[in-house]
Protein backbone atom coordinates (compact mmCIF):
# COMPACT_ATOMS: atom_id res chain seq x y z
CA UNK A 1 0.00 0.00 0.00
CA UNK A 2 1.14 3.58 -0.65
CA UNK A 3 0.29 6.74 1.20
CA UNK A 4 -0.46 9.57 -1.20
CA UNK A 5 0.91 13.03 -0.48
CA UNK A 6 -1.39 15.59 1.12
CA UNK A 7 -0.82 17.75 -1.98
CA UNK A 8 -2.85 15.21 -3.98
CA UNK A 9 -6.11 16.52 -5.44
CA UNK A 10 -9.10 14.39 -6.35
CA UNK A 11 -12.00 15.24 -8.66
CA UNK A 12 -15.64 14.40 -9.28
CA UNK A 13 -14.52 11.62 -11.63
CA UNK A 14 -12.48 10.12 -8.80
CA UNK A 15 -15.48 10.18 -6.47
CA UNK A 16 -17.55 8.42 -9.10
CA UNK A 17 -14.94 5.65 -9.29
CA UNK A 18 -13.67 5.94 -5.75
CA UNK A 19 -12.60 2.38 -5.07
CA UNK A 20 -10.54 2.24 -8.25
CA UNK A 21 -9.06 5.70 -7.66
CA UNK A 22 -7.93 4.88 -4.11
CA UNK A 23 -7.32 1.16 -4.28
CA UNK A 24 -3.61 1.56 -3.39
CA UNK A 25 -4.04 4.28 -0.75
CA UNK A 26 -3.32 3.57 2.91
CA UNK A 27 -4.49 4.76 5.38
CA UNK A 28 -7.93 5.22 3.80
CA UNK A 29 -9.28 8.62 2.81
CA UNK A 30 -12.38 9.36 4.86
CA UNK A 31 -12.21 13.15 5.18
CA UNK A 32 -11.62 16.06 2.82
CA UNK A 33 -12.38 19.57 1.62
CA UNK A 34 -14.44 20.50 -1.47
CA UNK A 35 -13.55 23.73 -3.24
CA UNK A 36 -12.73 25.56 -6.48
CA UNK A 37 -9.95 26.59 -6.29
CA UNK A 38 -8.66 24.23 -3.62
CA UNK A 39 -4.96 23.66 -4.41
CA UNK A 40 -3.96 26.41 -1.98
CA UNK A 41 -5.79 24.86 0.98
CA UNK A 42 -3.60 24.00 3.96
CA UNK A 43 -6.35 21.92 5.56
CA UNK A 44 -4.81 18.54 4.62
CA UNK A 45 -1.48 19.42 6.26
CA UNK A 46 -3.19 20.54 9.46
CA UNK A 47 -5.79 17.79 9.63
CA UNK A 48 -3.42 14.97 8.76
CA UNK A 49 -0.95 16.14 11.38
CA UNK A 50 -3.76 16.01 13.95
CA UNK A 51 -4.92 12.58 12.76
CA UNK A 52 -1.38 11.23 13.02
CA UNK A 53 -0.85 12.71 16.48
CA UNK A 54 -4.12 11.17 17.68
CA UNK A 55 -3.26 7.84 16.02
CA UNK A 56 -6.42 7.89 13.92
CA UNK A 57 -5.91 5.67 10.89
CA UNK A 58 -7.32 7.78 8.03
CA UNK A 59 -6.44 10.64 5.69
CA UNK A 60 -7.85 14.06 4.76
CA UNK A 61 -7.44 15.31 1.15
CA UNK A 62 -8.43 18.06 -1.27
CA UNK A 63 -11.25 17.66 -3.79
CA UNK A 64 -11.39 20.01 -6.77
CA UNK A 65 -15.16 20.27 -7.14
CA UNK A 66 -16.59 22.97 -9.42
CA UNK A 67 -19.83 24.79 -8.65
CA UNK A 68 -21.84 22.69 -11.12
CA UNK A 69 -20.36 19.49 -9.68
CA UNK A 70 -21.39 19.93 -6.07
CA UNK A 71 -24.72 18.10 -6.29
CA UNK A 72 -23.33 14.91 -7.88
CA UNK A 73 -20.28 15.04 -5.60
CA UNK A 74 -22.50 15.01 -2.52
CA UNK A 75 -24.61 12.24 -4.05
CA UNK A 76 -21.53 10.06 -4.53
CA UNK A 77 -20.34 10.92 -1.03
CA UNK A 78 -23.48 9.41 0.50
CA UNK A 79 -22.50 5.99 -0.81
CA UNK A 80 -18.89 6.04 0.38
CA UNK A 81 -17.27 5.27 3.70
CA UNK A 82 -16.63 8.92 4.55
CA UNK A 83 -16.97 10.57 7.95
CA UNK A 84 -17.48 14.01 6.41
CA UNK A 85 -16.09 16.92 4.41
CA UNK A 86 -15.41 20.60 4.78
CA UNK A 87 -16.61 23.14 2.21
CA UNK A 88 -14.88 26.24 0.98
CA UNK A 89 -15.45 28.68 -1.92
CA UNK A 90 -17.82 28.52 -3.80
CA UNK A 91 -19.90 25.86 -2.05
CA UNK A 92 -20.87 27.10 1.41
CA UNK A 93 -24.23 28.65 0.52
CA UNK A 94 -25.14 26.27 -2.32
CA UNK A 95 -24.62 23.21 -0.14
CA UNK A 96 -27.14 24.31 2.47
CA UNK A 97 -30.12 23.32 0.31
CA UNK A 98 -28.53 19.99 -0.58
CA UNK A 99 -28.16 18.59 2.93
CA UNK A 100 -30.71 16.52 4.83
CA UNK A 101 -30.40 18.23 8.18
CA UNK A 102 -28.77 21.39 9.53
CA UNK A 103 -27.81 22.39 13.04
CA UNK A 104 -28.54 25.85 14.44
CA UNK A 105 -25.23 27.34 13.31
CA UNK A 106 -25.81 26.40 9.66
CA UNK A 107 -29.52 27.28 9.72
CA UNK A 108 -28.83 30.78 11.04
CA UNK A 109 -26.20 31.58 8.43
CA UNK A 110 -27.85 29.74 5.56
CA UNK A 111 -24.39 28.39 4.84
CA UNK A 112 -22.35 25.26 5.53
CA UNK A 113 -18.64 24.67 6.07
CA UNK A 114 -18.86 21.15 7.52
CA UNK A 115 -20.91 18.14 6.43
CA UNK A 116 -21.04 14.96 8.52
CA UNK A 117 -22.37 11.69 7.17
CA UNK A 118 -24.74 9.67 9.31
CA UNK A 119 -26.57 6.67 7.82
CA UNK A 120 -26.10 8.16 4.33
CA UNK A 121 -27.63 11.43 5.48
CA UNK A 122 -25.80 14.74 5.12
CA UNK A 123 -25.76 16.77 8.36
CA UNK A 124 -24.74 20.41 7.95
CA UNK A 125 -22.86 22.59 10.43
CA UNK A 126 -21.07 25.93 10.34
CA UNK A 127 -18.06 26.58 12.56
CA UNK A 128 -16.96 29.86 10.95
CA UNK A 129 -18.71 32.12 13.46
CA UNK A 130 -17.52 30.28 16.55
CA UNK A 131 -14.04 30.01 15.06
CA UNK A 132 -13.98 33.78 14.58
CA UNK A 133 -14.97 34.34 18.21
CA UNK A 134 -12.28 31.98 19.49
CA UNK A 135 -9.62 33.63 17.33
CA UNK A 136 -10.50 37.10 18.62
CA UNK A 137 -10.50 35.94 22.24
CA UNK A 138 -7.27 33.97 21.89
CA UNK A 139 -5.23 36.49 19.90
CA UNK A 140 -6.48 39.75 21.41
CA UNK A 141 -7.97 38.72 24.77
CA UNK A 142 -11.18 40.64 24.07
CA UNK A 143 -14.81 39.72 23.42
CA UNK A 144 -16.56 40.63 20.18
CA UNK A 145 -19.28 42.39 22.17
CA UNK A 146 -16.71 45.07 23.02
CA UNK A 147 -15.69 45.69 19.42
CA UNK A 148 -16.83 47.61 16.37
CA UNK A 149 -16.60 45.09 13.51
CA UNK A 150 -16.39 45.62 9.74
CA UNK A 151 -16.79 42.54 7.52
CA UNK A 152 -15.47 43.01 3.99
CA UNK A 153 -17.13 40.46 1.72
CA UNK A 154 -20.39 39.93 3.56
CA UNK A 155 -22.25 38.10 0.80
CA UNK A 156 -20.56 34.71 1.06
CA UNK A 157 -21.02 31.87 3.49
CA UNK A 158 -18.21 32.95 5.79
CA UNK A 159 -19.50 36.53 5.87
CA UNK A 160 -22.99 35.30 6.75
CA UNK A 161 -21.70 33.16 9.62
CA UNK A 162 -19.41 35.80 11.13
CA UNK A 163 -22.04 38.54 10.83
CA UNK A 164 -24.52 36.30 12.62
CA UNK A 165 -22.08 35.56 15.40
CA UNK A 166 -21.26 39.24 15.87
CA UNK A 167 -24.97 40.06 16.03
CA UNK A 168 -25.63 37.28 18.54
CA UNK A 169 -22.76 38.58 20.67
CA UNK A 170 -24.33 42.05 20.43
CA UNK A 171 -21.13 43.72 19.20
CA UNK A 172 -20.94 47.49 19.57
CA UNK A 173 -21.22 48.15 15.84
CA UNK A 174 -21.38 45.89 12.79
CA UNK A 175 -20.59 47.18 9.30
CA UNK A 176 -21.02 44.85 6.32
CA UNK A 177 -19.23 45.68 3.07
CA UNK A 178 -20.04 43.82 -0.13
CA UNK A 179 -19.81 44.45 -3.87
CA UNK A 180 -23.43 43.46 -4.48
CA UNK A 181 -26.60 44.55 -2.71
CA UNK A 182 -27.79 40.93 -2.54
CA UNK A 183 -25.91 40.58 0.75
CA UNK A 184 -28.02 43.31 2.33
CA UNK A 185 -31.18 41.60 1.09
CA UNK A 186 -30.18 38.42 2.95
CA UNK A 187 -29.63 40.20 6.25
CA UNK A 188 -32.78 42.33 5.98
CA UNK A 189 -35.16 39.55 4.97
CA UNK A 190 -34.04 36.60 7.07
CA UNK A 191 -36.61 35.95 9.78
CA UNK A 192 -34.14 34.60 12.29
CA UNK A 193 -31.93 37.71 12.49
CA UNK A 194 -31.35 38.41 16.21
CA UNK A 195 -33.86 40.85 17.69
CA UNK A 196 -31.10 42.84 19.40
CA UNK A 197 -28.87 42.86 16.31
CA UNK A 198 -27.65 46.17 14.86
CA UNK A 199 -29.95 47.69 12.23
CA UNK A 200 -28.75 47.18 8.65
CA UNK A 201 -29.32 49.14 5.46
CA UNK A 202 -28.13 48.91 1.87
CA UNK A 203 -26.67 51.87 0.01
CA UNK A 204 -27.31 51.83 -3.77
CA UNK A 205 -25.13 49.78 -6.06
CA UNK A 206 -22.12 50.06 -3.84
CA UNK A 207 -23.23 46.85 -2.10
CA UNK A 208 -22.50 48.26 1.33
CA UNK A 209 -24.64 46.99 4.17
CA UNK A 210 -24.23 49.32 7.12
CA UNK A 211 -25.26 48.16 10.59
CA UNK A 212 -25.49 50.98 13.11
CA UNK A 213 -27.06 51.17 16.55
CA UNK A 214 -29.03 48.60 18.58
CA UNK A 215 -32.64 47.70 19.22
Amino acid sequence: MTKKSTTERYTLADLENWREATDDVDPPIRLGVFGDPVAHSLSPQMQNAALKECKIDMQYVRFHIRANELRPALRFLRELDFIGVNLTVPHKIAAFAQTDEADESASRAGAVNTIRLRDKRLIASNTDGEGFLRAIRTEFSVDVRDLRVMIVGAGGGTGHAIAWQCALENCERLVLVNRRAVAAVFYRTTRAWPRRAPRSSAVGRSGIACATGRY
